[in-house]
């Protein structure tokens, strides 16, 4: 009889030691998940940042201009330059496809595309750019992330980015008091 009581006794320790444990670990689990997606955060919003700031650069802002307004009068070197920038932008939504799908974004990847694309590829140039690369997203993941980008290009005015601008343009001088130009 004591015999059976020490192990009733001991199942039981053992298994509330082990319910503990689980408790612990879920626990932690669920701290690591939250450091996991402020660290994300954090590093879609510096490479955004690195985007931006090369609209910042006078020429590069002229040169975004440019592909804005003439897209057909770009140089072989201006093209690379916004190839580069445009891969960027490519690389951001990407980015969001993969958090979205590790569940450490907050938001629509979806709604997030639909954003980027009104500012960065309603124009002409974007939309021949994005023409030109978009079968190399081939994979099934590749392929949703083309039909998503697809669709938000589809979905949007053409020259909503400079329109976007344009209407920026006319508004500083009201709220302003003075008058910009180009």
């Amino acid at each position: 009889m004591k015999s059976e009581n020490l192990k009733f006794w001991t199942t039981l320790l053992a298994n509330l030691g082990v319910f503990v444990g689980l408790l612990f670990l879920v626990l932690e689990m669920r701290q690591n998940s939250a450091i996991a997606t402020a660290q994300v955060r954090m590093e879609y919003a510096a490479a955004w940042r690195i985007i931006d700031g090369a609209r910042q650069e006078k020429s590069f802002a002229e040169l975004i201009n440019k592909s804005l307004v003439e897209p057909e009068t770009l140089s072989v070197v201006e093209i690379i330059q916004l190839d580069a920038y445009y891969w960027g932008v490519v690389d951001q939504m990407l980015n969001a496809q993969a958090n979205s799908m590790a569940g450490v974004r907050l938001g629509s990847f979806e709604n997030m595309v639909s954003q980027t694309v009104a500012l960065y590829f309603a124009n002409r140039f974007a939309r021949n750019w994005w023409q030109q690369v978009r079968e190399v997203f081939t994979n099934s993941d590749g392929l949703e992330f083309q039909q998503v980008v697809d669709d938000a290009i589809s979905a949007m005015n053409e020259a909503e980015d400079s329109n976007h601008y344009e209407d920026m343009q006319r508004m500083m001088p009201t709220q302003l008091g003075t008058t910009i130009t180009k």
